[in-house]
């Protein structure tokens, strides 16, 4: 497996990618600026309009827009089938933005009406043309393989938290859920984080970390254990939490999750031991450093699940900042540092290769100065859980600017990528 493995005659048009992955970017730049001028407020509670907004640019506009661009580059290739619309793809994008603006507006002013409501709509008629797109691609599928299953999962766990979402949307301005407003969040959270974005996160992992580093001749036993558990603890939770009094089944299945999740890091572990290529370039570092972020965040899960550390000063909030930092973001980087240059230079160069001079990969973005924002964000990481922890406001400012930081060195070194093409 190569790199060519990245781009076959079955991928759609770069111009479709790459406005997904502009749009997460930005957003990532707009979340970390926010939070820095905002840090006074990103305090106690979760449930706080200006949290809330943040908490969404975050899922909606970074990780959720950059998911979109993967899988319109992947599906395809890893299941080899085209891409069912192009242009489904293109209206998606633009109905998706308008969705994540009024959503984020309307929790930002705490507008709990048609604002709200009709944002939420937009974003599910999004979903749903996403999921059309590519449920039918994935019609056409002849042989599947583990990274195919779990996107195949993910897509109908984007569809139930969209769903879910919906549902909270409206029971803010016109409540009718019966149980606990926060333990239906709690659940669209985790199926949110666990089902739709590590879902995909683990499919592509199986398909890039061996890609990227000539891993070959290992066992995917271990990924297709993880991925039955963490199902089947998906559903579970998904069952027992729409009750209001939550069981003995609720804790077993969140423990199914959990050994699921580490039958996956156990996986990867066997996939770097296999690795032919030991030096990790940067990429691979954020990477990582994002799966161990993903045992240490399971691990706090847990316990969180089963004590009543949850009711502690800003608990909730060190658990998701660890998830959408440490976890989730890292890796994106990672991946966006391996996955984009090579996009940008089959687009522009490989039709060049051999006639005239072309840059080779390595000179598509400063190495150098990735390696200074991946140490500048694991310090800003540290720091805003310190300063979550023991409640130090200043602190808490320094290190979101410390983040801020680390956000324009990968926006610049993003933006040279595409400035090559």
């Amino acid at each position: 497996m190569n790199q060519d493995s990245l781009v076959s005659s079955y991928a759609p048009p770069f111009k479709v990618i790459v406005k997904y992955f502009v749009a997460s970017v930005l957003s990532f730049i707009l979340l970390n600026f926010l939070l820095m001028i905002n840090y006074s407020d990103v305090n106690g509670f979760h449930f706080q309009p200006k949290i809330l907004a943040m908490t969404h640019i975050a899922t909606l506009g970074w990780i959720t827009m950059v998911i979109f661009g993967a899988m319109f580059q992947f599906v395809p290739i890893v299941l080899e089938v085209k891409l069912f619309s192009t242009l489904m793809a293109e209206i998606q994008f633009w109905i998706f933005i308008l969705g994540i603006v009024g959503l984020v507006t309307g929790f930002w002013n705490f507008d709990t009406g048609i604002h709200l409501t009709a944002s939420a709509i937009l974003l599910n008629v999004a979903i749903l043309i996403f999921s059309i797109n590519i449920i039918v691609t994935m019609t056409k599928v002849k042989k599947w393989n583990i990274t195919g299953l779990y996107l195949a999962a993910s897509i109908f766990y984007l569809i139930v938290t969209g769903a879910a979402g919906l549902l909270l949307s409206i029971n803010l301005g016109f409540p009718f859920i019966k149980i606990n407003h926060l333990q239906y969040l709690n659940l669209h959270a985790h199926v949110a984080f666990i089902g739709w974005v590590s879902m995909v996160i683990m499919g592509v992992s199986f398909k890039i970390i061996p890609m990227f580093t000539l891993a070959h001749g290992y066992s995917e036993k271990s990924g297709k254990i993880a991925f039955w558990l963490i199902n089947i603890g998906l559903l579970g939770i998904s069952t027992v939490m729409h009750y209001e009094n939550l069981t003995a089944s609720f804790y077993i299945s969140a423990l199914f999750i959990v050994v699921g999740i580490f039958f996956f890091l156990y996986q990867m572990m066997v996939i770097f031991k296999s690795r032919l290529r030991k030096k990790s370039d940067i990429g691979i570092k954020f990477s990582k450093f994002a799966y161990t972020m993903l045992g240490i965040t399971t691990l706090f899960g847990i316990l969180i699940t089963f004590t009543n550390l949850s009711n502690e000063m800003n608990v909730t909030l060190i658990y998701g900042y660890l998830i959408i930092f440490g976890y989730i973001s890292m890796l994106t980087i990672g991946q966006l540092y391996k996955i984009m240059p090579f996009l940008v230079w089959y687009h522009k160069y490989s039709s060049k290769a051999g006639i005239e001079k072309v840059p080779m990969l390595k000179d598509m973005f400063k190495e150098k100065l990735a390696a200074s924002g991946y140490y500048i964000m694991v310090v800003a990481l540290a720091g805003v859980i310190f300063s979550f922890a023991f409640q130090i406001p200043d602190c808490l400012l320094i290190s979101f600017t410390v983040m801020f930081v680390g956000s324009v060195i990968f926006l610049i070194n993003f933006l040279y990528i595409l400035f090559k093409a």
